[in-house]
């Protein structure tokens, strides 16, 4: 089981909108850009599942390709905006969600092509021999991690996390875990209550202690901070598939 990632940056992107910060120009000089966060798993046969869908046009990413099920982690646009177009499939997908009497947009009246299902915390749901459980997570929106099960490997995906409840960092532990992806947004001067810092991150994944550790939902500002002042991390931030080279 191979976890990909289409984006790994927060809802603002990068580069961000004429933003003229250095890592904003690195971007822009070698033509890179990093999406919000957003992965997806390749199956053995072939199906697609999606951990989290707010690239805009995943329905063009995938077209050909059957995407057998979505899990969300919450319902802000950053991670759902592409299912506004993938609804309109001629297949239908499943869709995971955690509770959330809202959605997005009209996504719930006109959901066409997408089968939504409301998960319940830290049960198990199974795809082509994959189980994903739920982790209810602190943020703003109601929201839940993953962690996804294989035969050969299991990884925690933990984006959009301002801290978590005992009982879901206990269960957390309770699992063998080979990689373990954490959100790390914001730099401690920059924190705003949403989203973990990298220091707050570090700690919580050092009493995680998965095999192998990374950060995720990067941005700019934070990026530019950590270069500016030449911070030393112990964790890495992860680039999408695309630009890991």
């Amino acid at each position: 089981m191979q976890l990909k990632f289409l984006g790994t940056a927060d809802s603002g992107g990068i580069p961000s909108h004429n933003c003229m910060c250095s890592i904003c120009q690195d971007y822009r000089k070698k033509g890179d850009v990093n999406l919000a966060t957003a992965a997806y798993i390749e199956c053995d046969n072939g199906e697609i599942i999606l951990l989290d869908a707010g690239v805009e046009n995943i329905a063009t990413i995938f077209d050909g390709r059957n995407i057998k099920a979505v899990f969300l982690t919450h319902f802000h646009a950053d991670h759902v905006m592409g299912l506004l177009r993938l609804r309109y499939s001629s297949h239908p997908i499943d869709c995971y969600h955690p509770k959330d009497k809202l959605g997005f947009a009209d996504i719930y009246k006109n959901h066409r092509a997408l089968n939504f299902q409301e998960n319940t915390p830290f049960q198990g749901i199974t795809h082509n021999g994959i189980t994903f459980f739920p982790v209810p997570l602190f943020h703003s929106k109601n929201t839940t991690g993953y962690i996804i099960q294989s035969n050969d490997e299991t990884i925690a995906y933990l984006t959009d996390c301002a801290g978590m409840s005992e009982e879901s960092l206990n269960f957390i532990k309770s699992f063998d875990l080979d990689t373990c992806y954490l959100d790390a947004c914001l730099a401690p001067n920059f924190d705003n209550g949403n989203h973990l810092n990298y220091e707050q991150a570090t700690i919580l994944l050092d009493d995680i202690g998965a095999k192998n550790s990374h950060l995720i939902h990067s941005s700019h500002y934070t990026l530019d901070y950590i270069k500016t002042n030449h911070v030393t991390l112990k964790y890495d931030y992860i680039l999408p598939h695309h630009l890991s080279s």
